[in-house]
């Protein structure tokens, strides 16, 4: 299956919309391990993202999603504003020049993300972070894919382990960010990002 701008278009408006749906939720979790501004940064960043959507008119993937990661970046210059932008420029560079975009490069998608996040935000699986859902939805992704060959099935198995994933972020000390100075009082609250990012593949993963 070939996916066109249009389709990475619905892929991120779907996600911004996901996003905005659990900004109370966002800010809450954020607000027992962080400085509780994760709501208000994920909804500056969908908006941004949005409107990126409405306003590039050109053809070329990697130039859209390079695009949308100075607006995220502009509109939400916070810790995971900042991630986020990153990662999305790291995929703009992936697909520069490209009009389409296969099953098998998408489905690597996640482990570019996954490495953007590592190099900047210097964290790993275990510091209580996004990665802790992100890296094994990436890992599962691609595994399944390669097994089956099968899409659909691909991202069920992913959104199973990023779940796993965000749910055992309860129990863990933070490594990294405002939150490591709470230390024991973050084990008592799944990691924000993670089920953030749990929430988004398993919205994907229903739609197909």
């Amino acid at each position: 299956m070939i996916y066109t701008l249009q389709d990475v278009k619905n892929i991120i408006n779907v996600s911004a919309e996901v996003a905005l749906s659990l900004k109370e939720l966002l800010t809450e979790l954020d607000s027992r391990s962080g400085d509780g501004d994760l709501g208000i940064t994920m909804e500056k960043s969908a908006h941004a993202l949005m409107l990126e959507i409405c306003k590039y008119e050109g053809k070329d993937i990697g130039e859209f999603l390079s695009k949308s990661a100075i607006s995220v970046n502009r509109a939400a210059p916070s810790t995971m504003g900042t991630l986020l932008s990153c990662a999305i420029m790291e995929l703009g560079k992936e697909f520069k020049g490209s009009e389409e975009i296969t099953c098998e490069q998408l489905v690597k998608v996640p482990a570019i993300i996954v490495d953007a996040i590592m190099k900047r935000g210097k964290a790993n699986r275990g510091d209580k972070t996004i990665l802790d859902a992100l890296i094994p939805l990436a890992d599962a992704l691609q595994a399944s894919y390669a097994r089956d060959m099968n899409l659909k099935v691909a991202l069920k198995e992913a959104a199973s382990a990023a779940a796993k994933g965000a749910n055992r972020t309860k129990g863990m000390i933070a490594k990294v960010g405002r939150a490591k100075w709470i230390g024991e009082r973050s084990r008592d609250y799944p990691d924000g990002g993670a089920v953030l990012c749990a929430a988004l593949i398993e919205n994907l993963s229903q739609r197909g």
